[in-house]
């Protein structure tokens, strides 16, 4: 991307300095710097190592699942176009090198949406103003009876005398003059379509870079001759992109002219409608490096960069700060950093606050209301009585119990102790082993024994 970069500020560096006659070599120079690295046997640099060529994606089911945001060469890909000789007399082809093309432009996600609205958009300009006049039935003169009775007259029957398709003139959908060029679209919309438009060329592998389109035969022959070579001959049609007058001559000009399936056009002429329509696009060093600057240089030109206030209209200067400008803000934190308990006193308080919604009253209002939970009751002055105290009456004893005397408490246990032991003696007449072997019979009569 660094080089890239390096490559647009060069490209566009040698353009700016004066007409376009002035700048041919430097252009070619500034579009093969890297062109020269590769053709020495060294390769690119070890920042360009991701290099895609044209014809090559990424990922198709990433690139199909977000086609709005996701280009189809991947993230920051080194694109590469490579520059043939477009005129070739003999067998063998020389070869020119290559261009590193920036990926704004050539490698933006493809936004069919942009292109739509772009291409109906030219389809309507190309319509123009529509002066046709056509008349309904009511807008001519004269009566619009029936032509005769329906019945009686041994004729076939006849409607209205000015119905659709009998009266010359007539039309049900009548055509009336209409502007369909009356349309508008948003500029921003339109140079991000074209930029759309080079990156689904890039894609398709349907440019070529050539190095101009001076032909030294003006017959048709050859110039297919050299279309073919280049473009194959499964082509349809092919787009013609040059800069200006010195990398096209009247050669080209007069070799082109009867051919349905080429066009030419220089880079102002260069659209949307025109890259949908054809299949290739053949353009010039030169074209390409004034493309990339009228696509630069066009948000400057439209008014969309920022503006700064200024005489020569640039970034004003960051102001140098005074000094102790901060003061009372430094010493207010450090005497909070320095009190020992100042944090956790704050955030203890702010618990016990809070904000209120009310739209009146105070804005921070307690966070526990004490009396939140607090419900009115029926206070009496003389409550009522439970209800046990009022049966305490029929079931109370108010004789007080008698205590159980010595001798009696003693004859009280000793019974509650016999009657234990007897508990006990039957528990243990049977043991378990026995029952589970035994029969009843047996049983019975081992429990009789053992009583006895």
């Amino acid at each position: 991307m660094g080089a890239m970069r390096a490559l647009r500020s060069l490209s566009l560096r040698s353009v700016s300095l004066g007409r376009v006659q002035d700048i041919r070599p430097s252009t070619c120079v500034c579009l093969r710097k890297f062109s020269g690295l590769a053709d020495e046997g060294g390769g690119l640099p070890s920042s360009m190592t991701g290099t895609v060529k044209p014809g090559e994606t990424a990922d198709i089911a990433t690139v199909i699942r977000n086609w709005w945001a996701f280009p189809a060469v991947g993230f920051g890909s080194c694109l590469e176009l490579p520059v043939h000789q477009f005129e070739v007399l003999g067998t063998e082809t020389k070869s020119l090198g290559s261009v590193v093309v920036p990926n704004s432009i050539f490698g933006l996600p493809i936004r069919k949406d942009l292109i739509f609205k772009a291409y109906w958009y030219h389809r309507r300009k190309l319509a123009g103003y529509q002066d046709t006049m056509q008349l309904y039935k009511w807008e001519w003169p004269g009566a619009n009876r029936k032509v005769r009775s329906q019945k009686k007259s041994g004729k076939g029957r006849m409607g209205r005398r000015k119905a659709p398709g009998r009266f010359e003139g007539v039309h049900c959908h009548a055509l009336r003059p209409r502007d369909w060029g009356n349309t508008k679209l948003n500029s921003r919309v339109l140079w991000r379509a074209v930029r759309c438009m080079l990156s689904v060329k890039f894609v398709q592998n349907s440019i070529k870079v050539v190095d101009s389109f001076n032909l030294q035969s003006h017959k048709t022959k050859h110039l297919v001759q050299h279309l073919r070579r280049l473009l194959g001959h499964r082509c349809h049609s092919a787009l013609l992109v040059h800069e200006g007058n010195f990398d096209v001559n009247d050669n080209c000009r007069w070799a082109s002219a009867h051919i349905p399936a080429i066009r030419r056009e220089n880079v102002e002429g260069l659209s949307v409608y025109n890259l949908l329509k054809y299949h290739e696009v053949v353009i010039t060093e030169a074209a390409l490096a004034k493309l990339l600057k009228e696509i630069f240089l066009f948000p400057r030109k439209r008014g969309w960069i920022q503006r700064y206030a200024t005489p020569d209209r640039t970034r004003a200067p960051v102001p140098e700060k005074v000094p102790g400008w901060n003061r009372a803000w430094v010493e207010k934190k450090e005497r909070i950093r320095n009190s020992e308990f100042r944090a956790r006193e704050f955030f203890q308080e702010s618990l016990k606050w809070k904000w209120s919604s009310d739209l009146k009253g105070p804005l921070k209002v307690p966070r526990t209301d004490a009396l939140s939970g607090f419900r009115v009751k029926d206070f009496l002055l003389a409550p009522e009585a439970p209800a046990w105290e009022k049966l305490e009456s029929l079931y109370g004893d108010e004789e007080p119990l008698e205590e159980l005397e010595d001798e009696e408490f003693e004859e009280l246990t000793g019974n509650l102790d016999a009657l234990r032991e007897r508990g006990e003696a039957k528990s243990n007449i049977l043991d378990r082993p026995e029952v589970a072997q035994k029969g009843l019979h047996q049983l019975a009569q081992l429990a009789q024994t053992r009583k006895s």
